[in-house]
């Protein structure tokens, strides 16, 4: 771990990021759903869906970084906590 000015740098490959059984069974029921559906209404309604948890779970990742910060002098990479670009 480096040392910087505020705090110890560690990146997130450190912490236990994997998911969980149950966040793997949700994956593949969504995949599934996805690949199963032939309404473009329905596609519309999961994607928005999956945009709001990806919002919401981008939020808390955020918050807890911070607290870890703030908490015990530890630094993680911005860009390891970023949206990925949307390319349309």
């Amino acid at each position: 771990m480096e040392e910087l000015e505020r705090g110890t740098y560690v990146p997130l490959s450190k912490f236990d990021i994997e998911p969980s059984l149950n966040d793997k069974f949700w994956e593949e029921k969504v995949k599934r759903s996805i690949q199963d559906s032939t309404s473009v209404k329905e596609l519309r309604e999961i994607a928005t869906l999956l945009v709001t948890i990806a919002t919401q779970r981008q939020g808390v990742i955020r918050g807890l970084v911070k607290d870890i910060h703030v908490f015990n002098n530890v630094v993680v990479d911005d860009a390891a906590v970023t949206n990925p670009e949307v390319k349309s």
